[in-house]
């Protein structure tokens, strides 16, 4: 990593402590194509992806260079069908509308990766906790199809206890869930109602689980569907969950173990699940990660023929020992959280702690794209209307550290699963903003899937990430409680020449940049710029970057750039 430098700016009080502004111009009224650009996809997986695309509706879509299997709805956006048999497929999408037409390349990549670029939803944990119902999560997923989707954001996630109250099992021994809240999971069809009006939207649907089988199922000892076994032949009860008492450990390197996983997964399968949260996968009382349960799981969704993207949780509380079973979670995870509960309030991971873990994984070099380190859900906007760690309301984070969160989730890179309530997103302009800023959200989602690397300066941090084309971007963040002058030679880059230069939060050029590029950073903030070659817009260029807002920090040197250097890369997620 290059040397980088930071000093303190030398202003008056009035100037000590700025609240950073960040670009509130709407999308234009011309059609612009929004990434992921990559998608992958198991072979013969049943598929779906909905275009993500802004602009004046209504919108009009197709496409050259779909593959057999796969139809394209024209006024939705939505592809689905059958995934090809393996290798890829660069189909060439073209949006219109009256105010104008866009046509960009997105890559379906069909083999046995999955989540090509971090994940991008919607969890119900932080506004809903486990009273989150069917009602509920229609409400909110028309709601992430309406202010979110358009920008990439394609999963809905039901988090943990949907089989509470009254805990319903089905003749095998998995939970179902209480019908009290999703009313439509009758006899054993379970969530697929709800799963296929959240398809009809063009999102992915997943949920929560717990490790492990219930205690009342191995009380039972029910058969496992589809083998010889019991639920007391895969049941541990030596291995508990050390904060819930639903569940026993699975012994997950044996045949019954291995049995009671698959007839899990293909029950999920069935119900048309795309993505599964698996809690209590580590314990950080004792550090051991159930290695076991994972290599079960993976094999057990690898049977199901669906694409399952999965998803392991807690994360622990010192992120060091974790690290050892990179290569591991590497092969058998597409995401893994690398902290504990992350929240704005009473956290068991504060941001202090995000940012610890985040410097310990940037530094981990057997990592490949569709495996990424998970730093939690996004405490922002609107939490609640039932939020359980404290009283609803908007996010306690100043905006500084909000902006601060996402540039950190966007350089390491972390999936981005939104944990505030985006049935208020149409009434919270700044937070949509903040989640809707594509060249942000261009850099999370860079199909290179190159990680950050970070380089720690006197009172904060530079991050330095390859992008696809030929492109860096930049992170300034300032961990102090004074406005900060940061500043990195491009020679340190490894960039030579004249480069473009866009200020992401401003969605704005930057010119006069010859030999470092410098800023005055707000107190507790960050900002984030992409560095491009001339004419160099990475692999999309369909959403141009443009700004109306002046920011929260200013930029300055030597040098020239022009519209540019905003250009989107790709994106990930599971088929469905």
């Amino acid at each position: 990593m290059p040397t980088l430098a930071a000093t303190l700016v030398l202003s008056g009080a009035a100037h000590a402590q700025s609240t950073i502004d960040i670009s509130m111009a709407e999308a234009p009224a011309a059609p612009r194509l929004q990434g992921p650009f990559v998608y992958g996809a198991a072979p013969s997986s049943p598929f779906l992806f909905a275009i993500p695309a802004t602009g004046r509706a209504p919108l009009e879509f197709s496409a050259a260079g779909l593959p057999a299997g796969l139809t394209l709805a024209p006024s939705t956006g939505i592809i689905s069908g059958t995934t090809p048999a393996a290798g890829s497929y660069p189909v060439t999408v073209t949006v219109t509308s009256s105010a104008g037409t866009a046509s960009a390349t997105y890559t379906l990549q069909s083999g046995g990766t999955l989540a090509l670029t971090p994940p991008m939803g919607w969890n119900s944990y932080d506004s809903f906790g486990a009273s989150v119902t069917e009602q509920d999560m229609i409400d909110q997923a028309q709601a992430v199809r309406t202010h979110l989707q358009p920008y990439g954001w394609n999963t809905v996630v039901i988090d943990y206890r949907w089989y509470e109250p009254g805990q319903p099992i089905d003749a095998n021994g998995r939970y179902l869930p209480a019908a009290s809240k999703y009313p439509s999971a009758t006899g054993s069809n379970g969530f697929k109602s709800l799963a296929d009006r959240i398809h009809a939207m063009g999102l992915s649907f997943g949920i929560h689980i717990m490790r492990g089988v219930p205690r009342k199922s191995y009380d039972a000892n029910l058969p496992i569907a589809g083998s010889s076994f019991s639920t007391r032949d895969a049941g541990n009860p030596n291995d508990p969950c050390p904060w819930d008492d639903h569940m026993w450990g699975v012994r997950g390197d044996t045949p019954a173990g291995q049995a009671w996983y698959d007839a899990l997964f293909q029950q999920y399968a069935s119900w048309g699940v795309d993505f599964v949260k698996i809690d209590d996968m580590l314990n950080n009382t004792t550090r051991r990660y159930h290695q076991a349960e994972a290599d079960a799981i993976h094999r057990a969704v690898e049977k199901t023929g669906r694409s399952i993207v999965l998803s392991f949780s807690p994360g622990p509380n010192d992120p060091s020992w974790l690290i050892a079973s990179s290569g591991h979670l590497n092969s058998n995870a597409n995401m893994w959280r690398v902290v504990n509960d992350f929240w704005d309030f009473n956290a068991l991971t504060d941001l202090p702690g995000v940012l610890r873990a985040a410097s310990t994984w940037q530094g981990v070099g057997d990592l490949t794209p569709g495996h990424w380190p998970d730093l939690d859900m996004l405490p922002l906007g609107y939490l609640g209307p039932r939020n359980e760690w404290h009283a609803s309301g908007q996010t306690t984070f100043t905006k500084n550290e909000q902006v601060t969160i996402m540039s950190l989730w966007t350089m390491l890179p972390s999936p981005l699963m939104f944990g505030g309530n985006p049935a208020r997103l149409g009434s919270d302009a700044w937070t949509l903003a903040l989640l809707t800023n594509e060249e942000v959200l261009a850099v999370n989602q860079d199909a290179l899937g190159a990680r950050g690397h970070r380089t720690a300066v006197n009172g904060g941090e530079i991050w330095v990430r390859d992008l696809s084309g030929d492109r860096k971007a930049v992170a300034f963040f300032n961990h102090g409680d004074q406005d900060m002058t940061m500043s990195v030679q491009l020679s340190e880059l490894g960039v030579t020449g004249t480069q473009v230069i866009r200020d992401l939060w401003r969605r704005a050029d930057v010119s006069g940049v010859s030999d470092a590029l410098s800023a005055s950073v707000p107190a507790g903030a960050a900002l984030m710029y992409t560095l491009s070659p001339p004419g160099g817009m990475g692999e999309a260029s369909s959403a141009a970057s443009t700004s109306n807002s002046s920011g929260g920090g200013s930029a300055s040197g030597g040098g020239s750039a022009s519209e540019g250097g905003g250009g989107l890369g790709g994106g990930g997620g599971a088929g469905t």
